[in-house]
């Protein structure tokens, strides 16, 4: 089995990380995220695989190479222009041209038995099987109508304003569960033929929902498992936490502490927080739930909760970090937060 990697979106909704890396490169407990999705298709026996990219695509090119080091063989498919998710399948399955392939969007986290939706795939002779999520309602994601026999009857896509909404909403109230699209699939030649090519379209808005009103062999299933779309601060913060407590089983395991970081002993660091390379922590600070990125500075009497710091931010004597209930703080890349500054969001 072949594998695509969609990779090439701009990560708006993690910005300011993005400004500096390729949203796939965002470290999750010291590892570069799309690590963790090249270990998953290996552990299932998916080791020929295609990054569909565009956005800093020379970033990930030079992090992953020919794939030697990670123990796959790894392709390019360059977008010159952005290609939108169904066009960048279609742009990368010209490498596997008249197989099947798997396809992971870029910013999913999960520990899913890929073997067991691939077998109900061949199963059912679908030309295209989507891979479920069972999460609250409302939410942000395009919801999925199955049949008794798993088949799809209907895909609704919310628009990218109702989204925004609902992703940013903390006090909506849950109204049941929802079947949602979880971002893996596997897909056949056929399919894959349906989808325009060199032409920017949506799978989820222009061609499942297409190709599901003609009643085509599409369907879906939900296995068990851990499950995070990481494309907000917030989830990147609770899929770092997610790994380092076990929550999800990795094949590519993650770090708290980077290689060349000092930690002063009067310092207090709870097991949710991750600590990039080379970063020096003062005496007397207390980190919670925080991610620091590497080359950091911290001074003395620094308290951060729920905070992402990125690259090279330098914290001076006395600094208080903290995020509430609106949100996940993230201090860009490169900033001075001096002495004595407080900040609770």
């Amino acid at each position: 089995m072949k594998g695509i990697i969609i990779a090439g979106g701009l990560g708006t909704r993690l910005r300011p990380l993005t400004y500096q890396r390729p949203k796939p490169l965002t470290p999750v407990a010291n590892r570069p995220f799309l690590e963790y999705q090249v270990a998953l298709l290996r552990e299932h026996g998916v080791d020929d695989i295609v990054f569909a990219t565009n956005y800093m695509a020379e970033r990930i090119e030079a992090h992953f190479g020919d794939g030697t080091a990670f123990g796959v063989r790894m392709r390019y498919a360059l977008e010159d222009t952005p290609l939108g998710t169904g066009g960048a399948i279609r742009n990368a399955a010209e490498m596997f041209p008249d197989e099947t392939v798997c396809v992971f969007n870029g910013d999913v986290l999960t520990d899913f038995s890929l073997e067991k939706i691939i077998e109900l795939h061949i199963q059912k002779k679908a030309i295209a099987t989507i891979t479920l999520a069972e999460v609250p309602s409302p939410n942000p994601y395009g919801v999925l109508i199955l049949d008794k026999q798993g088949k799809v009857q209907d895909w609704t896509e919310p628009s990218e304003e109702k989204k925004k909404t609902l992703s940013t909403d903390n006090e909506l109230m849950s109204g049941g569960k929802e079947l949602i699209n979880a971002g893996f699939y596997v897909l056949e030649p056929s399919f894959i033929a349906q989808i325009p090519h060199g032409i920017s379209q949506s799978l989820e808005r222009d061609i499942f929902p297409s190709l599901i009103a003609e009643k085509a062999p599409i369907y879906g299933t939900s296995p068990k498992g851990y499950w995070m779309d990481v494309g907000r601060a917030e989830q990147l913060l609770a899929a770092t936490q997610a790994i380092l407590s076990g929550q999800i089983h990795t094949a590519a395991p993650g770090q708290a502490v980077g290689a060349g970081t000092t930690i002063a002993p009067s310092t207090w660091i709870n097991g949710m927080t991750s600590i990039g390379k080379k970063c020096r922590i003062g005496d007397g600070c207390r980190l919670e739930n925080c991610i620091v990125m590497d080359g950091c500075s911290i001074g003395k009497h620094v308290r951060l909760s729920n905070v992402i710091v990125d690259e090279g931010c330098r914290i001076q004597d006395e600094v208080i970090v903290e995020g509430r209930s609106s949100g996940t703080p993230v201090i860009a890349s490169g900033s001075t937060l001096a002495r004595g500054t407080r900040l609770v969001i």
